[in-house]
């Protein structure tokens, strides 16, 4: 990764290490549920989960596999995984400090790789997925989600701003034809694919990465004025006072070639 975006992903998720611990949808979140009934751990597996933030992936593998490798970049998030996973007593949790796109693994090193909710992050996403494929043994099966958005250039381009401010460390999320073709080409078989909205409270949103007011303004502008087909998926409404958005989430399984 950039030197620029690590400092920022470092700075912004290790300043939200403890609300992303309990946030609904990182801690609950239904492609946890997902993930679970598509894929189906063997006692021997070694499992490799990237961009883990609070484990909470990890710890859903944990109790049916040899051992789960928690990586994250931010030091404070592999700690919080790390003390989350002994308050559950979860023995066989290992954890390193490295990036997505270097990881520390020999070739055909693990059973599954998992990666949730942090493909966005990556500045090169590709090389991510070759190094996902790289220490996959043979057949080895990925599990992955991550949010998507229109297929519109420009609209996807206007969403992504609006990620961009809230969270810096945010670099792009892909159209769900863009996401599979990037994940094909690095040598993967896509089988199950999943999609889902979700649904976000805006000031709860934005106080996960501790937006500023300023900011918080800006982005509801953005939202007044959001491009048509990006309106029909965020499907913005106003409650009580309150603004809600949803967000689309996809998650799929796919098989090393």
């Amino acid at each position: 990764m950039s030197n620029e975006i690590k400092s920022k992903v470092r700075s912004q998720f290790g300043a939200s290490a403890d609300a992303y611990a309990t946030s609904h949808v990182h801690a609950k979140g239904e492609s946890l549920a997902l993930l679970s009934a598509l894929i189906t751990p063997q006692p021997t597996w070694q499992v490799l989960d990237v961009g883990s933030g609070a484990g909470h992936t990890a710890f859903l593998f944990s109790p049916h596999v040899r051992r789960v490798v928690v990586l994250d970049m931010t030091e404070k998030m592999v700690a919080k995984a790390v003390t989350l996973a002994a308050t559950r007593g979860l023995r066989n949790i290992f954890a390193t400090v490295a990036d997505a796109e270097h990881l520390p693994f020999d070739n055909a090193s693990f059973d599954l790789v998992t990666c949730r909710l942090a493909y966005h992050h990556f500045p090169t996403p590709d090389k991510a997925l070759t190094e996902f494929a790289r220490v996959l043994k043979p057949h080895g099966v990925l599990g992955f989600t991550d949010n998507i958005t229109v297929p519109d250039e420009g609209e996807a381009t206007y969403y992504n701003t609006f990620e961009q401010l809230r969270d810096p460390s945010h670099n792009w999320v892909y159209s769900l034809t863009l996401l599979l073709t990037n994940i094909e080409q690095a040598g993967f078989q896509v089988g199950a694919t999943r999609k889902f909205r979700k649904e976000f409270e805006f000031q709860e949103w934005a106080d996960r990465q501790h937006v500023s007011d300023d900011d918080k303004e800006k982005l509801l502008k953005m939202m007044k004025h959001v491009p048509a087909r990006l309106k029909q998926l965020m499907a913005p409404r106003w409650a009580d006072g309150t603004l809600y958005f949803q967000l689309q989430e996809m998650v799929l399984v796919a098989t090393k070639r």
